[in-house]
């Protein structure tokens, strides 16, 4: 509920939200344009890398960066604490497909980024079949992070309201970096890194659930905002 909501979010408002104070660099569509899909799709590569900066005009915080806090990864063999977490490349997004279909009220968007993770770790357990300890600084690189978002939604009360959603993600490729691992020890350190840069998908499926979650959060919080200012009659241009 969450991705949908957020990204729904995304979307609609620059497919012509905010009637009155729609950011002068925001074309908006018309919910009767016949090629409404490309009208979206060409205003959210033209206008999402300076949404994801953020609106203060409407209270929409930065998504690039989006400062995470704290991010706490919890399985029965690792524990992974990230603190002061704060993510950058969401502005890069590339645009994979976008469809919206407003009689039925489903929406599709896909989209993909190159992202990286900062933070101070602390790290106790064992990855797959490698016991690993460390506090210090951390850099994960995520290469072509894709997410597909499937959802529906409807009126209530004037707003709107996703009723039911289905998001995937995947990603080809992650590089990590940690300092201090093992006290310093420099042998083991570069060991356990090479390892986890060999096996990084299989890393990042014990890794990348919170920390995206996370992202997810934070967005949800900015588009609360935008849902409680404007109802669903000014989000699409009739």
């Amino acid at each position: 509920m969450r991705v949908s909501l957020c990204l729904m979010a995304i979307a609609c408002f620059i497919a012509g939200a905010c009637a009155g104070k729609l950011p002068s660099f925001i074309k908006p569509c018309a919910a009767s344009d016949p090629n409404l899909d490309q009208c979206i799709a060409s205003v959210i590569t033209g206008a999402g890398p300076k949404f994801a900066q953020g609106i203060p005009e409407l209270g929409i915080k930065p998504l690039d960066p989006a400062d995470l806090g704290k991010v706490v990864v919890k399985n029965p063999a690792l524990n992974v604490i990230f603190e002061d977490t704060v993510v950058t490349g969401l502005a890069g997004f590339r645009l994979n497909n976008f469809k919206i279909n407003v009689e039925k009220g489903k929406v599709l968007l896909d989209f993909t980024a190159n992202v990286t993770l900062k933070a101070h770790y602390e790290m106790d357990g064992q990855v797959l079949i490698l016991p690993i300890k460390g506090s210090g600084q951390t850099k994960i690189k995520i290469t072509n992070l894709n997410i597909v978002i499937r959802y529906t939604y409807k009126t209530v009360d004037g707003y709107w309201t996703i009723t039911d959603h289905k998001d995937t993600y995947k990603m080809d490729n992650a590089h990590f970096k940690f300092t201090n691992l093992f006290g310093g020890n420099k042998e083991l350190a570069d060991t356990t890194i090479k390892f986890l840069n060999e096996n990084s998908l299989i890393i990042m499926q014990e890794i990348a659930p919170p920390a995206i979650d996370q992202i997810i959060s934070s967005c949800v919080l900015e588009v609360r905002k935008l849902f409680k200012e404007i109802p669903a009659e000014e989000l699409l241009a009739q």
